[in-house]
């Protein structure tokens, strides 16, 4: 009778223990995961331009030759936000541009530099997101021009300028390839540095060149 309780609160107590490491665990990916939404710039499109703005609850605009893009709210909200969203269906979105219900995302949503990112900076960055108080703000509906309003034309957009892939391995050692990694996946420098053709694709010939902001600077 003893043995069988000194079994049974054993049990309890490495069950408790595991427990408490995992929180831990989480907690400590969260703060990693905001570190990483710091330098990937995520609350610049997530959070409207207004002092009193609820970060990553969405509204901020992106005017292009295109029309005009909405930051979506990416709180834990379940109705206006993706707190239905399982881990893989952000993984999916950041990898692949796809929405949780199959349609495409446009590529005003950078995914075709956040394809690059790494497993533990993706489980990091979902761990940080679920962290998030959940805001209801409802999401402002992009817009655009026709035809870029059909989305069902980004399968073609995608097939012409989309590859994904994780980042190749450099060979100017550590520091280089970190910085790589800042530029071309987490930091998605490119998408407001590099020119785009006039169907809104990077023109990888003159990365890094300067592109014409929406304001025309």
């Amino acid at each position: 009778m003893r043995a069988a309780l000194l079994r049974s609160l054993v049990g309890i107590a490495l069950a408790l223990a595991v427990d408490v490491a995992g929180g831990d665990a989480v907690a400590q990916d969260a703060a990693r995961g905001a570190y990483l939404a710091q330098a990937g710039g995520c609350r610049g499109c997530h959070t409207e331009a207004r002092p009193d703005a609820v970060p990553y609850a969405g509204g901020r605009s992106l005017s292009s030759p295109f029309g005009t893009f909405f930051g979506p709210n990416i709180t834990p909200d379940p109705e206006r936000g993706i707190g239905r969203w399982s881990e893989a269906d952000f993984r999916r979105a950041m990898r692949e541009g796809v929405r949780p219900d199959g349609a495409d995302y446009y590529p005003a949503f950078p995914y075709t530099a956040f394809t690059r990112i790494s497993d533990r900076d993706l489980r990091d960055l979902w761990a940080f997101l679920r962290s998030l108080p959940a805001s209801g703000r409802a999401n402002q509906p992009h817009s655009l021009s026709f035809p870029f309003d059909q989305r069902w034309g980004l399968f073609a957009w995608k097939w012409a300028y989309f590859t994904p892939g994780a980042m190749p391995d450099g060979a100017d050692g550590p520091a280089s390839r970190r910085g790589a990694y800042l530029v071309e996946a987490l930091g998605h420098c490119g998408e407001c540095h590099t020119p785009r053709d006039r169907f809104g694709g990077l023109r990888r010939d003159l990365a890094f060149s300067g592109a014409r902001m929406a304001s025309g600077r």
